[in-house]
């Protein structure tokens, strides 16, 4: 242990520790009492002392002085911060310096690294497919407060507040979305739940949304979102329900949790596409799934009665008829819808003009029922118009697609 220590210390003091081994040493002074006591020892030798002035000629007891002034005032009490003072006595600055250089550094760096907040890297691709959204009118949804659609009653019992739906058939309708208030309630103050924002998107519009922490949300048509203006101090709380792209924020003192009707996305900092049950189909064929893609990071999946599930990138976790699973997948085509394209890899002719309709706000009428199941493959720019892409579908299907108002005939 002493070898290890004098080498941590001297590595410390000529600036070569690395930042594991400056970890090392911080947590081994303030668990150890033997190397706390040793570190006074070797301190108090006359070669270090005299290697500790080169290198920081300060003086300790006004540095002690200020440590206090700036740390300690911000959370001790008068007497807390008397008693510190009193028993560092003169005898202990030498020491008390070299860990107060310790600590400092030590809470410069928790600060620096476990508190940073990093925004996603918003690529050249995802801005431009922003700007079409708005350009192209897609951009649209109905943005209200929490408090325009809840109403408070205190609970005399234990002082909390008690969210409750203004009337029984706004329970009915929005079970699911609200099943989960009562974690987004845990994590904020009563006055940041009710300044919490409900986002619905139409059936032909997205809709773009950056929240309090960077994190960039992109939900698909006929998706709600809750989220809190300003997230609290523990978890960054949303719920979901619906298809939506996240460019999560890294946090690592506070994880991102997405709540969903089928359980709960748990991250740090990441990518990934979530689809719950809503009816979206622009990337799966049925309505009664659930489905998170990971495109990078580390997610977990958890529902309340299973352990939870991680993904790797490349993985997708579904749901269908309560089976879970996890398969490899290629993600590029998530990745492209978030960068405004459609992407179909052997999709029937049916789904695409299921996708297409919804986003154009038509109506699709096969004239013989076989036309469905021819499957194909290709690429659609979400906002050019639609008949560009009805003449492709054309020539590689073989069929006759024609347009009449809002209604769209295949035949051949």
């Amino acid at each position: 242990m002493t070898n290890s220590i004098n080498t941590l210390i001297r590595k410390y003091l000529s600036g070569d520790i690395s930042e594991n081994e400056y970890r090392l040493l911080s947590e081994t002074i303030a668990n150890d009492k033997n190397a706390a006591k040793h570190l006074e020892r070797i301190t108090d030798a006359d070669d270090l002392t005299k290697r500790y002035a080169e290198y920081a000629s300060v003086d300790t007891k006004a540095a002690l002085q200020k440590f206090i002034e700036q740390y300690i005032n911000e959370h001790e009490t008068d007497v807390v911060k008397s008693r510190i003072v009193r028993i560092l006595s003169p005898r202990f600055y030498r020491i008390a310096a070299v860990i107060l250089v310790l600590l400092i550094g030590g809470a410069f760096w928790y600060h620096r690294e476990y508190t940073r907040v990093t925004p996603p890297v918003i690529s050249q691709e995802v801005q431009m497919a922003m700007e079409q959204s708005i350009q192209s009118g897609k951009q649209d949804a109905d943005i209200v407060s929490l408090s325009d659609e809840l109403r408070v009653k205190g609970e005399k019992s234990d002082g909390n507040e008690e969210l409750r739906m203004k009337n029984e058939e706004s329970i009915s309708e929005n079970a699911s979305e609200y099943s989960s208030l009562s974690t987004l309630q845990a994590s904020l103050t009563k006055e940041q739940l009710l300044a919490a924002k409900r986002i619905t998107t139409r059936h032909d519009k997205e809709f773009w949304v950056t929240l309090d922490d960077g994190t960039l949300v992109h939900l698909n048509y006929n998706t709600r979102l809750i989220y809190p203006e300003k997230f609290g101090r523990g978890d960054r709380n949303v719920i979901l329900d619906g298809e939506a792209y996240f460019m999560v924020a890294k946090d690592k003192s506070r994880p991102f949790v997405v709540h969903t009707p089928q359980g709960d996305v748990k991250v740090y900092g990441t990518e990934f596409y979530v689809k719950t049950g809503s009816g979206n189909t622009s990337s799966k064929t049925t309505d009664e799934d659930f489905s998170v893609v990971l495109v990078q990071g580390s997610i977990g999946f958890k529902q309340s009665d299973s352990p939870e599930q991680s993904l790797q990138p490349g993985q997708q976790l579904s749901i269908f008829n309560h089976q879970m699973s996890v398969t490899e997948i290629d993600p590029s085509p998530y990745v492209a819808w978030n960068e405004g394209t459609f992407v179909f890899k052997n999709w029937s002719l049916e789904r695409i003009l299921n996708v297409l309709s919804l986003w154009y706000d038509k109506d699709i009428v096969f004239a013989k029922e076989n036309l469905k199941d021819i499957n194909l493959s290709g690429n659609f720019y979400r906002y050019s118009s639609l008949e560009p892409s009805l003449k492709a579908l054309e020539k590689v299907a073989g069929v006759r697609i024609a347009i009449s108002g809002k209604k769209i005939t295949i035949d051949n």
